[in-house]
């Protein structure tokens, strides 16, 4: 692969990488109720999602997905429906709160959020087996959260399969310019990622009315529902 091809590859990418979509809202949502420090670990998440669908993708998952196109399909519900249980996480918790935004704001040390406190807390805590044993601010639990909605998010898929073919270079041996095309994603992911968080951050001095912080929870509650549904619907359209 040459430079210039390479620097064109970048721009296509990039623009993708910029399109809304459900990584950029969970990083958002993260930097808002966490802190930079936090999110980070959720921004890795999905960079390692990239690097798996990268690797499977250069391994010939193009091919399965042309045998049995259904795979998509079932991915397509898979994705949708967890992005709907972050929407009710979200819609009845409320990731964001008015003590955490506080806290960050004055500098305190510690902006994770408590799901089981409810002093300042805009929306009320929403318990299930899960959270029980593990904070929803940890590092493993962001981690984890982020990977799943990345290795469930069948755009990426596609993406991939449609954009790497064009950028090949046939006299050449594939295996190294998918995996630099990887490496490149995953890269520009992950400072896509870090800006929107970072942002974010910086927004949520901004925020001190009880009434807007509800409205942020809602309306990014929605948002993952949006993005959701149109995924379940799709996959069942196609199955």
């Amino acid at each position: 692969m040459t430079f210039e091809i390479w620097i064109a590859f970048v721009f296509a990418a990039s623009a993708n990488i910029l399109a809304p979509g459900p990584a950029i809202v969970l990083a958002i949502r993260n930097g808002l109720s966490l802190g930079m420090g936090k999110t980070i670990y959720s921004t890795l998440g999905n960079v390692v999602a990239i690097g798996c669908v990268g690797l499977a993708v250069t391994l010939g998952l193009g091919a399965i997905i042309t045998t049995e196109p259904r795979i998509l399909s079932v991915l397509r519900v898979l994705g949708g429906s967890y992005l709907l249980w972050l929407a009710y996480q979200n819609w009845q918790r409320g990731m964001i709160s008015l003590d955490n935004l506080t806290k960050d704001d004055k500098g305190g040390k510690d902006t994770t959020v408590n799901a089981g406190a409810d002093t300042n807390c805009i929306a009320p805590s929403f318990p299930s087996s899960l959270e029980a044993h593990q904070d929803p601010g940890s590092a493993p639990y962001l981690f984890r959260q982020s990977l799943l909605v990345g290795l469930t998010n069948p755009k990426m898929i596609i993406f991939l399969l449609a954009l790497f073919p064009l950028f090949l270079n046939t006299k050449a041996a594939a295996t190294p310019q998918l995996l630099l095309m990887t490496a490149t994603f995953m890269g520009l992911s992950f400072l896509s990622l870090s800006a929107f968080a970072y942002t974010a951050v910086k927004l949520s001095r901004l925020i001190q009315r009880p009434a807007t912080v509800t409205f942020i929870n809602k309306l990014i509650a929605l948002i993952f529902c949006g993005f959701g549904g149109s995924l379940i619907y799709f996959g069942l359209t196609t199955l």
